[in-house]
């Protein structure tokens, strides 16, 4: 099957959190601890240049600033968010402090991971809640799956792992059902391989709309791989992939109209029109079939080979 290339926790194109956002505390703030008055300049610039490090070395100044690392966390999702990041990885003037770190990601997810088996079938995504922290909870439960799956911070717990990426599938990151499914598939972070529960998953992610899904269960579908064979199928999900600009799916159904699979008809024109589409993508494979499918495609598509600078 196909080569996966996602991750867990640290996926910036999907991920709305910002990671590099500092701690703020309200204008008010210090002016509030009449026991520790600040002079103006530093009240005027604390909001924007304080790290979690200035703070939690502000904290033994004075008795009224030693809880200011956690005042600073509870004044925005966002900004705890970004103090448990800081605390996994030592950054923003913090050291490693993964204890902590857990502490405040569980805080931002706000649910009890469910061990139970979830059946990823898209008519059951209605049991999909909402969570008032949003994009920052979700992110919190795929940061808690990676945690798991990788001992950061708690020992190696792949089953744990795994049902924190579930739960972020049901609050709404419908890519952590793809993520789930390339779990199985190859056996990562120590999961036993199940081709089963693979093909299960990327049916899940496929239905939901994640397009590597689509192909992937394709696949599974041509070779019989985790689910009955059937060309049928394994076409109409490589066309629906196609459609939504997966090049490898272009190059398959300009495959299988090449060679009359799936109740299409034998035509090298529609076979040479998905593997132009294809290639225009950078599909290697589709390049080498429209070489070999030169007199055709040369009619067909009109200078394509220095269209595609072949």
């Amino acid at each position: 099957m196909q080569t996966s290339t996602c991750s867990i926790a640290n996926n910036e194109s999907k991920d709305s959190v910002s990671r590099t956002c500092k701690p703020s505390l309200p204008p008010l703030y210090f002016k509030e601890q009449s026991t520790f008055p600040l002079c103006s300049e530093l009240e005027t610039n604390i909001l924007s240049f304080l790290t979690w490090g200035d703070y939690a070395r502000l904290a033994p100044v004075h008795s009224c600033l030693s809880n200011i690392v956690e005042d600073a966390a509870e004044q925005s999702t966002e900004a705890k968010y970004t103090l448990a990041q800081s605390l996994l990885k030592g950054e923003n003037g913090l050291a490693v402090n993964p204890t902590l770190a857990m502490k405040y990601l569980l805080e931002l997810a706000g649910v009890q991971v469910n061990m139970e088996k979830f059946d990823p079938a898209y008519e059951e995504m209605e049991t999909i809640t909402e969570n008032e922290n949003g994009a920052t909870a979700i992110a919190a439960m795929r940061q808690l799956a990676s945690c798991y799956l990788h001992g950061n911070g708690v020992e190696i717990d792949q089953n744990t792992g795994l049902a924190w990426l579930q739960q972020a599938y049901r609050h709404g990151d419908l890519d952590c059902a793809h993520v789930t499914a390339v779990i199985y598939e190859y056996g990562k972070y120590g999961v036993e391989v199940d081709i089963y529960l693979a093909a299960k998953w990327f049916h899940g992610a496929a239905r939901a709309g994640n397009v590597e899904s689509m192909a992937e269960y394709a696949m599974c579908l041509e070779l019989g791989c985790g689910v009955e064979q059937s060309d049928e199928e394994a076409l109409d999900w490589y066309q629906k992939a196609a459609e939504l600009g997966d090049a490898t799916s272009n190059y398959s159904v300009g495959e299988w109209f090449e060679s009359a699979r799936g109740g299409l008809p034998q035509s090298d024109t529609e076979a040479v029109l998905w593997y132009f589409k294809a290639a225009s993508m950078g599909d290697e494979d589709s390049k080498m079939a429209l070489k070999r499918l030169n007199a055709i495609a040369r009619i067909i598509v009109p200078g394509w080979a220095s269209t595609l600078n072949v």
